[in-house]
């Protein structure tokens, strides 16, 4: 088989998984919102908050993961499933404490966290049960994403997809059964939806680990080999995972001023944003799976030191990205006005809506790109310092900067307000870029930790 025949091949094995959980994780955001919808305001935000506590830990682990993937490519890319299994245990230790420090104070206090959101006497007293039942699932989230980073730094991106899909059918069939009491069940309201995902993130936990332990996958290791961790491997993971956790930190302060801006701009402006997220959300979970196959394949061939195969898989990544969101662009851009016509708004929000979808869809190939080079290819070099660096300040000197004096001082117009923000973005990709033809991203992290084990 030719080089590029496997190349695509690959990419193949390893995107269409990730963009297809993407999908599936989308699906079930919506439906239950669709459900918790007919339950009332005080519902809906109870269950919009506890989601912005749940993200707090999603963060750290998401960090995590993400640590866990890179040294992970790059031990399977030198032929080492030994010290593949032993960074699992390295990020189920860590993800543990995290995960369950954190589950036991907010079981133990949900009212203390919805109070730092909302001072909603109502918003507190009925959701405090939903986020209380949603805490114990913290763990098993953790180890899902652990186990799963695994897998998909390994090739096998495919048991993820499943597994979520067997979840996702369970979360939506619990949902329906238990918040409105349908087949002889109790009507639980919002508990019920929380019960519902409980169950669904328990046996999500148990099927992934099942089978990578039943079809002997990497990490399906005894607790020995698991949790005897080598020092060298334990500094270098931090030295290079810190960073990464700091990042998603950055990302969502970001998200935050952004949506204050937006907010703060009139009903009518959040209004227009609002109905844009769950399209921009479904372009990018569409094209995610490019990132993560970037990070795998790049890594695999960092850890086999091969450095030029690694770049030039890099630069076929970039290119893959631009062609297919530039398509993806014109298809949005083009179909704009009957997005927005499928909601049911005021004709100014309408019009406001409809730039700002051309406006992402204009944005979408820099976005895409920044994803694939960022979170991908520089990170699978383990060259997280200069992807923070580069993230935080383009966030916080040109972003959220120029979003307060558009809004606040100027008094733009949202569409035109969002296009400004978006430029840190074309700044991001520049720096990017260049980083990636400088070579200094280029690195194997694991030459002098590695145990020849396969």
């Amino acid at each position: 088989m030719s080089e590029n025949k496997e190349f695509y091949k690959s990419v193949y094995k390893i995107a269409v998984p990730v963009t297809l959980q993407s999908l599936l994780m989308a699906l079930l955001n919506l439906t239950d919102q669709l459900m918790v919808g007919q339950l009332g305001d005080v519902a809906i935000a109870s269950v919009g908050i506890s989601t912005k506590i749940y993200g707090i830990i999603a963060v750290v682990l998401a960090g995590l993961s993400t640590g866990v993937s890179i040294y992970a490519a790059q031990f399977w890319g030198n032929k080492d499933s030994k010290s593949v299994s032993q960074v699992l245990g390295l990020g189920l230790i860590t993800g543990f404490t995290f995960s369950f420090l954190f589950s036991a104070a907010v079981f133990l206090d949900s009212p203390l966290f919805l109070s730092l959101f909302t001072t909603d006497v109502n918003v507190i007293d009925e959701g405090y049960i939903f986020l209380q039942v949603m805490s114990i699932g913290f763990v098993p989230v953790m180890l899902t994403m652990m186990y799963s980073a695994i897998l998909r730094s390994t090739g096998h991106a495919k048991w993820p997809m499943y597994v979520s899909l067997i979840s996702v059918g369970l979360n939506i069939i619990l949902n329906y059964v238990l918040i409105y009491g349908h087949f002889g069940a109790p009507a639980l309201g919002l508990k019920g939806a929380a019960i519902a995902t409980l169950i669904s993130r328990i046996l999500e936990c148990l099927l992934i680990i099942g089978a990578v332990y039943r079809y002997r996958l990497p990490g399906a290791v005894g607790l020995k080999n698991l949790f005897i961790i080598p020092k060298p491997l334990i500094r270098k993971f931090f030295g290079t995972t810190y960073p990464l956790l700091l990042t998603e930190l950055i990302w969502v302060l970001g998200e935050t001023v952004y949506a204050i801006i937006y907010s703060r701009m009139g009903s009518t402006e959040m209004t227009a944003m609002t109905i844009t997220f769950p399209l921009q959300g479904l372009c990018i979970g569409l094209l995610s799976g490019l990132a993560s196959a970037a990070g795998v394949m790049v890594g695999n061939r960092l850890g086999a030191d091969e450095t030029e195969l690694a770049l030039d898989h890099a630069k076929r990544f970039i290119r893959l990205g631009i062609i297919i969101s530039l398509i993806v662009g014109v298809i949005i851009a083009a179909g704009s006005k009957l997005y927005v016509s499928a909601f049911n708004i005021s004709e100014d929000a309408k019009q406001m809506s409809m730039y700002i979808v051309i406006v992402f869809a204009g944005f979408l190939w820099v976005k895409v790109s920044n994803m694939i080079i960022a979170g991908g290819i520089l990170n699978s070099g383990g060259d997280s310092k200069f992807v923070f660096t580069l993230e935080s300040t383009t966030t916080w000197l040109i972003g959220v900067p120029s979003g307060l004096l558009l809004s606040y001082v100027w008094n733009q117009p949202v569409y035109l307000v969002y296009l400004v923000i978006s430029l840190e973005e074309v700044v991001r990709f520049g720096f990017g870029y260049a980083r990636i033809y400088s070579r200094k991203w280029i690195r194997n992290l694991v030459h002098d930790v590695a145990e020849k084990a396969m």
